[in-house]
């Protein structure tokens, strides 16, 4: 194991004094804003006693290496661009954060020397030491196109405060950022950060070997695309993080944005994620209503949380975030050198919304999906907006979730010095745990804007549920269910076939994965007679009067009544 030397001590977090403080201010259950400061500190004291179960949730974005074993632990490192989105046509610059940290406790490794090199493809083009103190490395990068050198790191300048003691090392604190000026993000694509820790907890400790990490940041490519509703032409912009995508419209019938995404499947060991998101104009009339979408990739519905809808970020647009990772990727490889994708509006939103109000006049509209993941958790997303009703950039804050059993997972970033998850926009979305069905209690606390903390922390609580629902509701695409079928159902409302022929033809449909009927339980009633309902139900749907979730939804009565058993 590698291990990092401070005057021939180990060393790698920080006091557990300081980790349970920061695990146990969530909840203490009082009204800590209405206290005196002595108080509050009494308090606080109180709580050092008190031990909670260490448990982390994952941010919805971002990229982070595998973990390094580290003196008695492990570490890793995490890189993410802020604005996720970033294109040099559109943001001047954008911050590159790197974090050295424990996976297992959320908790920084404070007083970090680093050696960053940024690689496009195999060109370097940058390559520096830095030098920070609470293990949140920030850099500003702004891109510089027209390099003439062969050698694009030639290009590239660097700005900042020299640290005092590390050799070479520009010093990355809350009043002094450092800037890479040059080549770096001026292309599309992905580049490749390498993370060398040269020291740790004390600036003039060497580690006896360089700890290296690799991940990867990519610039996405911009499409613009024109869509047709109701005889109205719309402008949609998309931003890719793979290859561009083809074949985008708007399917008036189904409702639905349609696409395919060029995928080669030989290098899926080699693909973390597909992502793309979708600036669809907010006068764009099929989506006025909508809060929540459902979606499909070569007809197979994907997870709740792999579509998230930003309607906060933009002022002139609402934002489709699409992201599938490699696990579920895997689940769709066919033939086909291409995803076949369809995103569609849910008729009955699944999303949920609470609105918190705080003593200091600042709101928070607090949402979560609703519907039940195979995948055992939820999305979760939380918009802050200040007292004057806009949004809340920059602001700090904490959240503790209880679920039904009682266990507790607790969040306030991994910087025991500075406390707080930092929301650049005032927007955070990510995935959390529920693998139970029941009564969830959340608690959001605000700590603070920017490097000022409130007086005191501000508290919300609120509870809320997670249902499994018995038939999960989808929508499907006309696509997704041959003509032929939709033929044979006319010929059976109008009796040119019996009940037992269509069943059968159903049976087999299903049976052969022609068409996906969501699981449906047999309750066993025993019935043997067909309602009249269905076959007046599957004459609309062959005529076009009602949609395809109608008709799907008569033979998930079917199956659940034992008459189709497929």
């Amino acid at each position: 194991m590698k291990k990092l030397r401070l005057d021939h001590h180990i060393v790698y977090l920080p006091s557990s004094a300081i980790e349970k403080l920061k695990l146990s201010m969530i909840f203490v259950d009082i009204t800590l804003q209405k206290m005196t400061s002595k108080l509050w500190l009494f308090y606080i004291i109180l709580a050092l006693t008190i031990s909670f179960p260490l448990s982390f949730a994952q941010h919805h974005g971002g990229q982070q290496a595998p973990p390094i074993s580290f003196g008695m632990g492990e570490v890793t490192v995490s890189t993410s661009l802020i604005p996720a989105d970033f294109t040099p046509d559109k943001y001047s610059d954008a911050n590159l954060q790197i974090r050295f940290f424990d996976p297992m406790t959320n908790v920084n490794i404070e007083s970090v020397s680093y050696r960053i090199q940024i690689f496009y493809g195999t060109q370097l083009v940058a390559n520096q030491m830095f030098f920070d103190k609470d293990g949140e490395l920030d850099i500003k990068i702004q891109p510089k196109s027209g390099c003439q050198q062969e050698d694009l790191w030639k290009c590239t300048k660097y700005y900042g405060d020299v640290d005092p003691i590390v050799p070479n090392a520009l010093a990355s604190t809350p009043s002094s950022i450092p800037v890479i000026s040059g080549p770096v993000f001026v292309n599309s694509g992905q580049y490749t950060v390498k993370t060398d820790i040269i020291g740790a907890k004390n600036p003039k400790t060497q580690t006896t070997q360089d700890i290296h990490f690799e991940t990867v940041v990519i610039i996405p490519n911009e499409q613009q695309f024109k869509m047709i509703a109701s005889g109205t032409e719309y402008s949609i912009s998309v931003k890719n993080f793979q290859d561009p995508i083809t074949k985008l419209h708007y399917d008036e019938s189904s409702k639905s944005i349609i696409f395919e995404i060029p995928f080669d499947w030989a290098h899926i060991e080699h693909i973390n994620f597909v992502k793309n998101y979708f600036e669809i104009p907010k006068n764009f009339l099929p989506f006025q209503n909508v809060k929540s979408f459902d979606g499909k990739i070569n007809d197979v519905l994907i997870l709740p949380k792999d579509l998230h809808y930003d309607k906060y970020s933009s002022k002139n647009t609402d934002i489709i975030h699409f992201m599938i990772n490699n696990d579920e990727l895997k689940q769709f490889q066919s033939s086909d050198s291409k995803l076949t994708v369809a995103i569609i509006p849910e008729s009955q939103s699944s999303i949920v919304s609470e609105e918190l109000f705080f003593d200091n006049g600042f709101k928070a509209l607090a949402s979560y999906d609703s519907r039940y993941s195979k995948s055992k958790d939820f999305l979760f997303s939380i918009v802050f907006f200040d007292s004057k009703g806009n949004l809340a950039t920059d602001i700090r804050y904490g959240y503790g979730l209880k679920d039904p059993s009682g266990k507790e997972t607790v969040n306030t970033g991994g910087n025991p010095n500075h406390l707080g998850i930092t929301l650049p926009n005032g927007i955070d979305t990510r995935i959390l745990d529920a693998s139970l069905e029941g009564t969830y209690s959340m608690q959001i606390v605000l700590l603070g804007i920017g490097h000022d903390d409130f007086e005191s922390p501000i508290f919300k609580k609120f509870e809320f549920e997670m249902v499994k629902s018995e038939i999960p509701k989808t929508v499907i695409p006309a696509s997704a269910i041959p003509s032929w079928i939709k033929k044979n159902a006319g010929w059976w409302a109008d009796g040119s076939i019996d009940d037992d022929s269509f069943i059968q033809g159903i049976q087999f449909s299903i049976k052969e994965k022609i068409i996906h009927i969501p699981s449906t339980q047999n309750s066993g009633t025993g019935s043997n007679e067909i309602p009249s309902w269905i076959k007046k139900n599957a004459g609309w749907w062959a005529d076009g009067s009602i949609d395809d979730d109608s008709f799907i939804q008569g033979i998930q009565f079917l199956i659940k009544e034992g008459l189709i058993n497929p």
